[in-house]
C-alpha cells in the first residue's frame, strides 16, 4: 500500500491529546465498555475529564449500564447533542469495523487514545515525549528503510494526538512481515508468548524448512491448547515449555487470563487470576542452532532478549519483537537490539488494527541476508 513518510513532532511537543480533551468545553463520549473502558476512566478521573454519556453499537445496546452511565446507541447521542466529542475504548483489526469507525471519524471529531496494554502505565504523553526525544529520534535512525520510518513516525504522531489519520495511513500486510526474512534457511525457532500455537501453525506456513519449534507459554489454559496443537502435529516438532520467557531462570508470579493478555508479575496491568510460574531464558533452552526467535510475552521483551544474550550472539537468528504492549517499547526495543547487535538491520512492520497494537520489529542479520 501506499504510504507517506510524516516528519517526527517537533520538539519539544507543547500539547498532546491529554491536554486538547481537559480543555474541551463540548460534551465527551465514551465509545464502548469493557476493560479499555475501565482504564479509560480511570485516565479520566486522574485528569479531571468529566464524560457526559457512553454509547456502543446499536446491535450491542440492551438497555444496561456502565460505570454508572446508561448505555445509549449512537444514533440516541446524535438525536440529543448537536456537537460533541468521541473517545473510543476498544479495540478491533476486524476490517469491517476499522472502516465503520473511519466512517465516524469522518463525520465527527474522534479520538483513539493509545493506552499501554502492561507495565508501568507510562502514558506517551507530551512530557514522555519530550523526556525521551533523544532515545526516540535515536531509533528512528536506526530503521533500515523508509517505509520502518514512515510507520514509526504515524505511530508517534498518533500517540500524542490520538488521531486515526495516522494509523490508516501507514500499516503492513502479513506476508510483507515475512518476506523481510530469510525464510528458507529457518529450520529450528523459538516462540515466546507461544498462546494456543496459532503462530506455530503461521510459522509452519512460511517456513518450509522448519523442523523444529520451542513453544513457551506461560498461561495455563493457554499451554493446554498449545499441547494438544503439538500432540496433533505431526509434520514438525513441538516442544511445549510451560514458563514465562526472561532474563534468568528463576520462579515469579503471573497473572493469567486465559488469553493473549496473560502478563507476568513484572508488566502486569490488570491483575486477572494470580499463579507462580516457572521464568525461563531462552539461552537455557537448547544448544542446537537456533534460526528465528518471536517474542511477544505482554510487556516482558526486552527482560527476555536479555536472556537470549548468548544465543542471538552465537546463532544469529532472526529476530521479531513485539512493540506495543508498553509506551517505551516503540523505540527501547530498538534501540536494545541495535546497542547490542549493531550487524542487525531493522525494520519495522505494523498490522491493521485500532489503537497502534500488532507492531513489529523484524531484525535480520546482515550475514544471513548474504550482505
Amino acid at each position: 500500500m501506499p504510504y507517506r513518510l510524516l516528519p517526527l513532532p517537533s520538539y519539544p511537543v507543547k500539547t498532546d491529546m491529554w491536554e486538547e480533551l481537559k480543555r474541551e468545553t463540548r460534551p465527551i463520549m465514551v465509545y464502548g465498555m469493557g476493560n479499555g473502558a475501565d482504564k479509560l476512566f480511570e485516565r479520566f478521573d486522574l485528569l479531571g475529564i468529566k464524560v457526559s454519556e457512553v454509547f456502543a453499537s446499536d446491535g450491542f445496546v440492551r438497555g444496561h449500564s456502565f460505570r454508572g452511565y446508561k448505555v445509549r446507541s449512537l444514533s440516541e447521542i446524535r438525536d440529543e447533542y448537536t456537537n460533541f466529542v468521541i473517545v473510543l475504548s476498544f479495540a478491533t483489526n476486524r476490517a469491517e469495523v476499522i472502516d465503520m469507525l473511519s466512517g465516524i471519524d469522518s463525520q465527527y471529531d474522534m479520538y483513539v487514545p493509545d493506552m499501554p496494554v502492561a507495565g508501568v502505565e507510562e502514558y506517551f504523553d507530551k512530557d514522555f515525549y519530550n523526556n525521551n526525544y533523544s532515545e526516540i529520534i535515536k531509533a528512528y535512525g536506526s530503521l533500515s528503510d523508509e517505509k520502518s520510518r514512515a510507520i514509526f513516525s504515524s505511530v508517534v504522531n498518533y500517540k500524542l494526538t490520538g488521531r486515526m489519520k495516522y494509523l490508516l495511513e501507514s500499516y503492513s500486510e502479513r506476508n510483507e512481515i515475512y518476506s523481510l526474512m530469510p525464510v528458507e534457511n529457518i529450520r529450528v525457532t523459538v516462540d515466546a508468548g507461544a498462546y494456543n500455537g496459532d503462530t506455530a501453525r503461521e510459522a509452519k506456513e512460511y517456513f518450509k524448512s522448519l523442523q523444529r519449534i520451542y513453544a513457551i507459554e506461560p498461561d495455563k489454559r493457554n499451554f493446554k491448547k498449545l499441547a494438544r496443537y503439538s500432540e496433533a502435529e505431526s509434520d514438525i516438532s513441538v516442544i511445549t515449555i510451560n514458563a514465562a520467557a526472561w532474563r534468568d531462570n528463576s520462579a515469579g508470579l503471573f497473572f493469567g487470563s486465559g488469553n493473549r493478555n496473560s502478563t507476568t508479575v513484572a508488566t502486569a496491568s490488570f491483575e486477572h487470576r494470580e499463579e507462580e510460574v516457572k521464568m525461563i531464558k531462552i539461552d537455557s533452552l537448547t544448544a542446537e542452532r537456533v534460526d528465528y526467535i518471536k517474542y511477544d510475552v505482554e510487556g516482558a521483551e526486552r527482560e527476555a532478549l536479555i536472556g537470549s544474550y548468548e544465543t542471538i550472539l552465537r546463532d544469529k537468528p532472526t529476530l521479531l519483537i513485539s512493540l506495543y504492549h508498553r509506551s517505551r517499547d516503540i523505540f527501547e526495543l530498538i534501540n536494545t537490539v541495535n546497542d547490542k547487535y549493531p550487524n542487525y538491520d531493522l525494520y519495522l512492520r505494523r498490522l491493521r488494527c485500532l489503537p497502534a497494537w500488532e507492531i513489529d520489529l523484524i531484525a535480520v542479520n546482515n550475514i544471513e541476508k548474504g550482505n
